[in-house]
């Protein structure tokens, strides 16, 4: 998971847009992590070397995460991945943004799910946008969105194996690959989402995919963060 390692603004440098954003992972992602019915997972969350001081004042802020979720630079990530799946058979990379969420069952989904051998990545395709400014909801359906799993042999990854994307998420259905079909993901719309609209994506949505009754939305929200 990246916070600010991407280079893709010089503000993800800035104490006003970190603290920003670790409040809404505060919010959003870090409810849907500890809400998981499985807690067999590690979470690691790379961020940049330079802005070690201004993350770590940021999270004192805060009471101190879970054992199973962690904030690393990212010149310790690759190093961290490897400590963990020493002695395990395969590794799951779950990619997930820091501000958006996973259903509260979506790890346990994978403990259950019994892929081909030949598969690399397994693809959510079915989620939801939720704008958190104004408090909206909307399915969505995207081919390749950047909530999927790559599936390594552990003795594979060890061995600098690594699967090649060009162009980041939309590759994945390149890739051999299987579809999960639950609606499990969440994308948050917030203000400081990189969007200069913030409600871009609501807005995208037709009509009869908008869910407009409140407690529907805040039942729909239960399953990705309580």
């Amino acid at each position: 998971m990246c916070f600010n390692a991407h280079p893709f603004s010089d503000k993800r440098f800035t104490e006003k847009w970190i603290k920003q954003r670790i409040a809404i992972f505060m919010n959003y992602t870090l409810q849907s992590l500890k809400a998981q019915t499985n807690q067999n997972f590690v979470a690691l969350i790379k961020y940049h070397d330079k802005t070690k001081s201004i993350i770590e004042k940021a999270l004192s802020k805060y009471e101190p995460l879970p054992n199973n979720i962690q904030f690393v630079n990212q010149n310790e990530y690759e190093s961290k991945i490897i400590e963990y799946i020493k002695g395990y058979d395969y590794l799951y990379l779950v990619r997930l943004d820091c501000d958006d969420m996973y259903h509260k069952t979506f790890i346990q989904q994978l403990f259950d799910y019994k892929p081909r051998l030949n598969t690399q990545v397994l693809i959510n395709q079915k989620g939801y946008v939720y704008d958190s400014i104004l408090k909206r909801l909307a399915r969505t359906e995207i081919k390749s969105p950047p909530f999927y799993t790559l599936i390594y042999k552990v003795s594979d990854y060890l061995n600098g194996k690594r699967y090649k994307m060009p162009g980041g998420h939309t590759y994945a259905i390149k890739l051999p690959h299987e579809i999960l079909r639950k609606r499990n993901f969440v994308i948050v719309v917030h203000s400081n989402n990189t969007s200069k609209n913030t409600s871009s994506s609501f807005n995208r949505a037709k009509e009869h995919k908008k869910i407009l009754d409140k407690d529907k939305i805040q039942n729909i929200l239960k399953d990705f963060m309580r």
